[in-house]
């Protein structure tokens, strides 16, 4: 049995099939999906279909699902839009307004941070006071707001690290915070991993970190 994680997938389903089957994830392994299934790619709802099928997935959302429960409330889609929702928003009106409520709901109920042993994972970013070690990983919990853990990049060249926790984020393309590589590959900077390698953009990549014994997968 091993522990996965991935991130902003953007509708990028063979390479989501291809990596599961890179990493021969199986029933008794554990694959948590650190926000952005939606939009951009063609195919979101194929992997939001497989992600629900599968009880050994869990899906932390991101701000591209948050974005969808916005226009859901208050039926704007101009932002949602604006950041590659139009297929997404496609492929949830071909299902009708039912699975449109559903899909609302199941959301909504899904936890933004999410603790695993050691690791605590959010979409974008962690908010950490300035005497962080101070507090306890409940009260770090506590403090955060949704739009920090959702679009955050305040963190980005000031990481700092909580007690003896490795913080995992996604949302920003590692190529932004380290315009040098060559690939995009999985960055580990002070107590914080970032796993967002632009699958959805040309140069990209679907970035796999097993997190057992850290070794990277890449598609």
């Amino acid at each position: 049995m091993a522990t996965y994680i991935m991130s902003d997938i953007h509708g990028c389903y063979d390479k989501f099939t291809q990596m599961l089957k890179k990493i021969n994830f199986t029933k008794d392994d554990k694959l948590i999906i650190n926000g952005d299934i939606f939009d951009r790619g063609k195919d979101p709802i194929k992997i939001l279909d497989y992600v629900v099928s599968n009880n050994n997935i869990l899906f932390i959302p991101g701000n591209h699902e948050y974005m969808f429960l916005e226009f859901y409330i208050n039926g704007n889609a101009k932002s949602w839009f604006y950041n590659g929702g139009y297929v997404t928003y496609n492929q949830i009106c071909e299902r009708g307004q039912e699975y449109a409520d559903s899909l609302y709901n199941w959301i909504s109920r899904l936890d933004l941070v999410y603790v695993y042993g050691k690791f605590i994972i959010t979409h974008a970013g962690l908010y950490l006071p300035e005497n962080q070690n101070n507090y306890t990983i409940e009260q770090i919990i506590d403090m955060q707001d949704t739009d920090y853990v959702l679009w955050s990049r305040s963190q980005i060249g000031n990481e700092r690290r909580y007690k003896d926790y490795t913080i995992i984020n996604g949302h920003t393309p590692t190529a932004y915070i380290d315009p040098s590589q060559k690939e995009m590959s999985i960055i580990k900077r002070n107590g914080t991993i970032y796993t967002d390698c632009g699958a959805v953009f040309d140069g990209g990549r679907l970035a796999c970190l097993r997190l057992d014994d850290m070794k990277e997968f890449y598609v």
